[in-house]
């Protein structure tokens, strides 16, 4: 059920009771594990060794996602005015593009640590070929692992702006003050926070047990599917939705 749905049903819960506020900490835990959301994270998540580090990935997204949101929905209330659709549009475009791209960098990621077929020839005997697996750590990895640090605040911050239209619609209607209208947003903020931190850890951790067993290919094929999910869902943003 998407968040205009969800708005919908909890239209009649009066916003300042606090049934109303925990229903925005509520539609956050939901609006959190969108496709779009969990496909993005993925690719940060995956890329790190245990649940803690994997859930950083999560909060680093929820950190831009939270910050926007608050910033442009108290801008909303200010004004009495809704967020622009046109705006939403073209984050959810800039989304889709985005994410296109963070899953074509880990499927090119996977392609440099490709196998490779090696000859060798044992006591005179004919040659013969093994595959051996190449993992090379060179001084540009630590340079990626900061840029994915800064990329999950940007996508987060996406986000933010794209997928959280329907909340900022209705939000200068429905508040009746300036600092419900705030409480509401941090609460929903906080439900998504909670939501991708535990979605994120969890995909850390499973990248962790994967790589303690050494299983690569088990790892390889988690990051390829994710990076597949986030390719397709950033072409339907993108260029259909």
């Amino acid at each position: 059920m998407d968040l205009a749905s969800l708005l919908d049903l909890a239209g009649a819960v009066p916003p300042s009771t606090a049934g109303g506020l925990a229903i925005a900490f509520g539609l956050g835990l939901l609006h959190a594990v969108d496709a779009d959301h969990v496909m993005a994270l993925s690719v940060f998540a995956t890329r790190e060794h245990g649940a803690v580090a994997g859930a950083r990935a999560g909060l680093r997204w929820s950190l831009g996602h939270g910050a926007v949101l608050l910033v442009v929905g108290l801008l909303c209330v200010g004004l009495g005015r809704a967020m622009p659709a046109a705006w939403s549009a073209v984050a959810e475009r800039a989304v889709g593009l985005v994410m296109i791209g963070l899953g074509l960098t880990v499927w090119l990621e996977l392609a440099r640590r490709r196998a490779h077929l090696h000859f060798h020839a044992h006591d005179g005997l004919m040659p013969h070929a093994h595959w051996h697996e190449h993992a090379h750590a060179h001084p540009e990895a630590r340079m990626s692992r900061h840029q994915h640090e800064h990329g999950a605040l940007f996508v987060g911050a996406l986000h933010g702006l794209a997928g959280s239209a329907p909340l900022l619609v209705v939000l200068p209607i429905a508040a009746s003050a300036p600092v419900v209208a705030t409480a509401y947003l941090v609460l929903f903020g906080l439900g998504v926070a909670v939501a991708m931190i535990a979605v994120s850890g969890l995909l850390g951790h499973v990248a962790s047990r994967l790589s303690a067993k050494r299983a690569e290919r088990g790892l390889s094929w988690l990051r390829g599917l994710g990076a597949g999910g986030s390719v397709a869902i950033g072409a339907w943003l993108a260029f259909v939705g």
